[in-house]
C-alpha cells in the first residue's frame, strides 16, 4: 500500500464513511451567520460524532490542536475570490502540498468548474492533484458549474465526477441531483454529498444519497446555521452509518 492509498483510506476509517462539516465559507463571504466566531463553533462541534472539518489555512493556525486531535482536517487549497468579485471559472491553487503537510492536513479540497472554458479549470485541478500526490496528500475535488443554476444538473454532476476521477481525484464532493445512483455508478472513486443551499430537506437528501451509494457527507451552512447543530449532526450520522 502506498502512502497516498493509506492516507486516503484513513479518511474513511470510521465505518467506511466520511462525515465532515464545512467551515470554509468565510474565505468568500467574510463574517456570516453561524460563523461570526469560528473558534467557538469549532469548539462546540469538536465534541460531536462528525469526523472532521473543511477549513481555511488561517483557522488552523488559530485552533487548539488538542481540540481537533481526533478530527480530520480538510484544507481549502483553492481561491475563488470574494462575494464582491465576478464569478470565477478557475479557482487557482494558492496553498501547495508543502503548506498542507506543515499544517497537518489530512487532505486538500479544490474546485473543478465546468463550462465554456473548463479546460483551464481542469488543468489547474490536475496540477494540484499531481503536486499533492507527490507528498501523499489526498485530494477532494468539488464539482461546480460555470452557470451556477446547473450545479445540480444530473448530466453535469455525472460528467464532472467522472472527469475529476480521471484527473486523479481521490474523493469527489458533489451536489445532490436526480438519479444520484448514476453519479455513483459512473465514478470509480468515493463520492460524498455536498449540503447545498440552506432551504433543502437535508435529512431526506442525505438518506437518498446514502442509499444510492454515497460514502459520506460534507455539510456546511445547513449545520452551522441550524437551530441545534449538535443534534442535527447526530441525526445525519445515524442516517450515514445506521
Amino acid at each position: 500500500m502506498t502512502g497516498l492509498a493509506r492516507n486516503t483510506a484513513k479518511l474513511f476509517s470510521n465505518d467506511g464513511k466520511l462525515f465532515i462539516v464545512a467551515l470554509d465559507h468565510p474565505q468568500f463571504f467574510g463574517p456570516m451567520e453561524g460563523l461570526e466566531r469560528p473558534l467557538e463553533i469549532l469548539e462546540r462541534l469538536a465534541s460531536t460524532v462528525a469526523d472532521g472539518f473543511i477549513v481555511n489555512p488561517g483557522l488552523i493556525k488559530l485552533m487548539d490542536p488538542d481540540l481537533v486531535a481526533a478530527k480530520k482536517l480538510i484544507v481549502r487549497s483553492s481561491l475563488g475570490g470574494s462575494k464582491f468579485s465576478d464569478y470565477k471559472t478557475v479557482h487557482p491553487i494558492v496553498f501547495g502540498a508543502d503548506t498542507l503537510v506543515n499544517y497537518g492536513a489530512d487532505a486538500a479540497i479544490v474546485m473543478l468548474i465546468l463550462g465554456s472554458h473548463d479546460y483551464d479549470s481542469m488543468e489547474n485541478v490536475a496540477r494540484a492533484i499531481e503536486e499533492c500526490h507527490s507528498l501523499s496528500v489526498p485530494v477532494i475535488v468539488e464539482i461546480l458549474a460555470e452557470d451556477f443554476s446547473k450545479t445540480s444538473d444530473p448530466e453535469l454532476v455525472r460528467t464532472g465526477a467522472r472527469i475529476a476521477a480521471e484527473l486523479g481525484a481521490d474523493v469527489l464532493k458533489v451536489f445532490f441531483t436526480e438519479d444520484f445512483s448514476s453519479v455513483i455508478e459512473g465514478c470509480p472513486v468515493p463520492v460524498i454529498l455536498a449540503g447545498g443551499p440552506k432551504n433543502l430537506d437535508v435529512l431526506s437528501m442525505a438518506k437518498s444519497a446514502k442509499e444510492s451509494g454515497a460514502k459520506g457527507l460534507a455539510f456546511g451552512r445547513n449545520i452551522f446555521q441550524s437551530a441545534d447543530p449538535v443534534s442535527l449532526i447526530s441525526e445525519l450520522d445515524r442516517i450515514l452509518r445506521g
